[in-house]
């Protein structure tokens, strides 16, 4: 595809403007259903998941170590497989990507330690993880910190990359003779932008600034880099840095976009399509234990047996088993039934 190259400077559309603080709006407390086991790396390692839910109610979840490369957990939370792929970032997921007239699930994992995206493919038909030629493909002066992916009304398969340097950067993923991402766009907000999700649904990408804001951009290549700002730290409760986002679907354009507040352990939720504010919650010990200063989150409104209305998996910066250390600290993801969530949700 021809490529399409272009600086747009975000001019922001005030979505919700007003400052609050914490006790405006207190956070309500759920706990997990269960965790993965803690990463072998020590210190800082587990950042990001992302998750795959089949068509008969099976998948998996992967989770990013930092230090070390890619875990993939079975959907009750033991670990399946490990592939050493690098230090890697954040990761994504979509179904349907054609490599050599099959289709794959295609993952996606950002390297900003090599300035790359790490891409890997998922075979539904065999259960079985492979590397397609060319996997490692370089980015240039772009070095991916968050990335996410995305479907485009056309089928096409487009990559959204943060960057500590300020910006959005989107790339079209395609397979000829070998993986290729095509710059189409790059968006300039001046601040480190962190975590990202494409809506597939509305043609929406939603970004978070570590020290700014969450805000919602129009997906499509050609679109300009006007942002509609939903809510600004200092927002709603909210407290930097804002970190991890995903969007929980439900029907047309319907559910929630959701942002994780680090800085004081918690998660920012809006409405959608309105964006209007839904909620603060935390997550609590119980079964498990509760979760600190999280960094990636990932959700499906996917039924599975266990989760009739999907779930959401949280990254715990240090797991209850871990020393009191942040160079010997053990980190995992923490997995919670939406239910639990979206029953004490604002509409």
């Amino acid at each position: 595809m021809k490529k399409r190259v272009s600086l747009f400077a975000s001019s922001l559309i005030l979505a919700a403007c007003a400052t609050s603080s914490e006790v405006d709006f207190p956070a309500f407390a759920v706990t997990a259903t269960f965790e993965t086991p803690v990463m072998a790396s020590s210190g800082d390692s587990a950042d990001d998941p992302a998750i795959y839910i089949n068509a008969n109610g099976g998948g998996f979840i992967a989770g990013t170590d930092k230090q070390a490369g890619l875990y993939i957990y079975k959907l009750d939370g033991t670990q399946r497989d490990f592939m050493p792929v690098g230090m890697i970032n954040n990761v994504d997921l979509r179904e349907g990507f054609k490599h050599q007239g099959q289709e794959y699930v295609l993952l996606v994992a950002s390297d900003d330690e090599t300035n790359a995206i790490i891409t890997m493919l998922y075979d539904p038909k065999t259960d079985d993880f492979l590397t397609p030629q060319n996997g490692r493909i370089a980015t240039g002066t772009v070095s991916p910190y968050g990335i996410c992916l995305g479907r485009m009304p056309n089928g096409s398969f487009h990559a959204g990359v943060t960057t500590k340097d300020g910006r959005f950067v989107q790339y079209e993923m395609e397979y000829s003779a070998g993986m290729q991402a095509s710059k189409l766009r790059e968006i300039s907000v001046a601040k480190q932008t962190e975590g990202c999700d494409f809506d597939d649904r509305t043609g929406k990408v939603y970004v978070a600034v570590e020290e700014g804001d969450l805000s919602q951009y129009l997906s499509a290549p050609d679109a300009n880099g006007t942002a509609t700002e939903i809510a600004r730290i200092r927002n709603y409760g909210l407290k930097a840095d804002l970190e991890g986002v995903t969007v929980y679907k439900d029907g047309a354009d319907g559910g929630y976009v959701i942002v994780s507040s680090q800085g004081n352990n918690s998660y920012g939720v809006f409405n959608l399509p309105e964006l209007t504010f839904a909620g603060r919650f935390s997550i609590a010990d119980g079964v498990v234990d509760g979760v600190s200063s999280t960094d990636g989150i990932a959700v499906t409104s996917t039924p599975t047996s266990r989760f009739p209305k999907g779930f959401l998996v949280v990254q715990d910066d240090m797991d209850d088993t871990s020393p009191r250390n942040d160079e010997l600290k053990k980190q995992n993801f923490k997995i919670i039934d939406w239910r639990d969530i979206e029953g004490q949700l604002a509409k």
